[in-house]
């Protein structure tokens, strides 16, 4: 692995770790107004969970599946590319590698939220 790569690869996760972090935060804030109640510190992550296991499947599917995960990689995703495009004379980013990403990431949420829900909830 070569500098270059090495530090394009640091400079991408300390840029977008803040970012997910961020973009957690936004969650939790546009979920208020629905009833629902998550932590607004990132941080405490088992709030975070006892938060989620409250959840019904619906909510859960959204929340967890299609907001946190599958918008979070999508932004963090989209940020990377950018980075690389911008400093690292990658790709350009073009709109139908945007819908492309947007219509992966959103049914990569939905399976996560599928997997990953403990069905003896409902």
């Amino acid at each position: 692995m070569s500098v270059a790569a090495l530090a394009e690869f640091f400079v991408d996760v300390l840029v977008a770790f803040p970012v997910l972090l961020l973009w957690f935060t936004v969650v939790s804030v546009l979920v208020r107004p629905f009833g629902l109640r998550l932590p607004l510190i990132p941080f405490r992550w088992t709030k975070h969970r006892a938060a989620f296991q409250g959840f019904t499947f619906p909510q859960y599917l959204i929340v967890g599946g299609i907001l946190c995960f599958g918008c979070g990689v999508l932004i963090a995703s989209t940020l990377s590319g950018y980075l690389e495009w911008k400093y690292w004379h990658g790709p350009p980013l073009t709109s139908e590698k945007m819908v492309l990403d947007v219509v992966t990431w959103l049914l990569a949420g939905v399976l996560f939220g599928f997997i990953s829900y403990d069905g003896n909830k409902d």
